[in-house]
């Protein structure tokens, strides 16, 4: 993803259809066993937050139970070792469904934070967020709850160097995209990018990441995508154009599940949710 953190340009696919596989290497896998689940199965959100550290959400089926969990770099090569769990994680209940995750440095200029949204478009719908205060070593500090004004979303992301470092907020609710100027409260001052943004067919919204430049919403399989079907990322700019709308990921004959996209730098990971009791994963999005 070199190319896209310097802002370059990648030329639209011919076909939205045309799947270009770009699966990478495996860069975390947690068991159903792991301590860092606590007995939840289901991946769901995630993001990489200060120092690299990474968050994810699990849950029990349903989004039941959510709990936060928080990864380190172990600071050597990325690799199948990169993150290691710090400690059990944290239960908290108004994380909701934990849809997607997005992390602020400075949220309303009192600190860093993660905002998780309570919901998902398929059907488990929710206006609001839960803003998750973190302490300086990363650790998870107070929570509150916050309502959206443009209502039920499912995908949530923060570039603190978009708009000229001012920062940006992009929200997903179904084929919309919305925009939030990076210092301002969330309970106003939202605009709508776009109404039409791309998107295959059977396909349920999941999360998104966001850059200076660019946004990446993620589509997942369902029990509606043919066995031999993809995940999908598509990559728009801030104003919901088309930038790439091929890159796929493989859904391993429905077993794998793409539920969220970060990333640290110019690396891009892709969060998979596995089913049949197999591992979840953290894999490189290649470019």
């Amino acid at each position: 993803m070199l190319a896209l953190s310097m802002g370059i340009a990648i030329a639209p696919a011919a076909s939205a259809y045309a799947a270009t596989d770009r699966s990478g290497a495996e860069r975390l896998n947690i068991p159903n066993s792991s301590a860092c689940k606590a007995g939840r199965t289901v991946m769901q959100g995630m993001v990489a937050g200060p120092g690299g550290q990474l968050y994810i959400v699990f849950t029990k089926a349903a989004g039941a139970e959510p709990v936060l969990s928080r990864w380190l770099r172990d600071g050597s090569t990325w690799d199948g070792a990169s993150w290691i769990c710090a400690g059990a994680p944290t239960s908290i209940p108004t994380l909701g469904h934990g849809n997607d995750l997005a992390y602020n440095p400075n949220y309303l200029g009192q600190g860093p934070a993660l905002i998780a949204t309570q919901g998902s478009q398929s059907a488990f719908l929710s206006d609001k967020v839960t803003i998750v205060r973190l302490n300086g070593d990363g650790t998870f500090g107070a929570t509150g709850e916050v309502r959206l004004p443009i209502g039920n979303i499912s995908g949530l992301c923060y570039s603190a160097t978009a708009a000229g470092g001012a920062g940006k907020y992009a929200a997903r609710r179904l084929g919309s995209l919305w925009t939030h100027p990076g210092a301002g409260a969330l309970t106003s001052g939202w605009t709508l990018a776009k109404s039409n943004l791309t998107s295959h067919d059977n396909r349920s919204d999941q999360g998104i990441d966001c850059s200076e430049n660019y946004i990446w919403n993620t589509k997942s399989i369902n029990t509606s995508t043919p066995a031999t079907g993809w995940n999908w990322v598509y990559q728009y700019n801030w104003s919901g154009g088309d930038v790439e709308s091929d890159i796929g990921i493989s859904g391993n004959n429905l077993t794998d599940e793409i539920e969220d996209v970060t990333h640290v730098g110019s690396e891009f990971f892709v969060g998979i949710n596995r089913n049949d009791g197999l591992a979840d994963s953290v894999k490189v999005f290649t470019e």
